[in-house]
């Protein structure tokens, strides 16, 4: 039986795709998608999509016909054997994380080692999170579920030309454990994570960064500054900081540098998320959040965390991933945040 998903519904983005494709092949099911990113100014796939799909087609077995970039549907059945490896080539500035971030997706469900190499792509760019955000943050919050995993960032790559190489290793687990993360406790450190490109350094773009953040948020932990100059095939940069608690909870924000932009306005610009997401009672932020869904679904037990606000994103996820694995959720305001509920039926 072949599961018919129409890709314009919710938010109608890329990430559809990618948790559509994730699930399909972590409960065994053909998926056929159209409609895909439709009422986008660029619709079709993107190359970090079809990347995405690759690599879960070489670990599920599942098959489709060659895609390509615009491409507005597409069918994946099972077949082949499964793999324990995947390599896969982003040829353009597409989000090395988004990629990973779908493999997560389908990890969930397979109690096996898995190891995927993304060669090309941006590990920092607009609208995704970065490398060192998913690392240090995302995959922090996982692990709180007993789903390890470790990353190697061996290049770094920024708009317009990637060039990035990560590999990421997805350990197996016997039982996942529910999260419970409604409190974030007491602030403990805050680690800065200022990227940029070698040839920022005679600016030092990233000393910039990471001061002017300090400068503009007034800390009473311990503050780790990690300066990081880097090759890359252009210019870029990226400002990425984690706030860690004790109640293991990771709040956090990321912004890439662009042109034109000088890094004390990345500073700005990362303060203002910074201040909003910390002041805040919530344990999540909106951006771990949405990653943190198709997890939380896939994991037995009662799990619940608190989130500043429902992003579309969030309702997207919700409703799609509920359309593959039945399962009782439930959003409650309390005070200054939300609490999402996800339990068996």
């Amino acid at each position: 039986m072949t599961f018919n998903l129409d890709c314009s519904i919710g938010e109608g983005g890329g990430s559809i795709v990618r948790i559509s494709s994730a699930l399909a092949a972590a409960t065994d099911t053909d998926l056929n998608l159209f409609n895909i990113r439709s009422n986008r100014s660029n619709p079709g796939l993107r190359a970090q999509h079809i990347e995405a799909i690759n690599a879960i087609k070489q670990f599920s077995g599942f098959i489709s016909v060659d895609s390509n970039v615009g491409d507005k549907e597409l069918v994946l059945t099972k077949k082949n054997a499964k793999s324990d490896k995947a390599f896969v080539k982003v040829g353009t500035a597409g989000s090395i994380s988004l990629v990973a971030q779908a493999v997560l997706f389908y990890a969930f469900s397979q109690k096996r080692d898995l190891e995927l190499t993304i060669n090309g792509g941006a590990t920092h760019g607009k609208w995704a999170p970065s490398v060192e955000y998913i690392e240090h943050i995302t995959h922090e919050l996982i692990g709180l579920m007993d789903k390890k995993i470790k990353t190697n960032t061996m290049h770094y790559g920024f708009y317009p030309r990637g060039g990035a190489k990560c590999a990421f290793q997805f350990k197996s687990h016997d039982m996942l454990s529910p999260l419970n993360l409604i409190e974030k406790g007491e602030l403990l450190e805050v680690e800065i994570f200022s990227t940029a490109s070698q040839s920022l350094k005679g600016r030092h773009v990233a000393e910039r960064q990471a001061d002017a953040f300090i400068k503009k948020i007034k800390l009473n932990v311990d503050v780790n500054r990690n300066i990081n100059y880097v090759k890359s095939l252009n210019p870029g940069s990226g400002l990425t900081v984690v706030g860690t608690y004790s109640s293991g909870s990771r709040i956090g924000c990321f912004i890439p540098g662009e042109r034109r932009i000088t890094a004390e306005q990345v500073a700005g610009l990362c303060a203002k998320i910074w201040e909003r997401n910390s002041h805040g009672s919530a344990a999540v932020d909106e951006y771990a959040a949405d990653q943190l869904i198709v997890p939380l679904f896939l994991t037995e037990g009662k799990s619940e965390i608190s989130v500043p606000t429902i992003s579309n994103h969030t309702k997207t996820n919700i409703d799609l991933t509920q359309k593959f694995i039945k399962r009782k959720t439930n959003i409650v305001r309390k005070s200054d945040c939300f609490h999402i509920t996800v339990e068996d039926l």
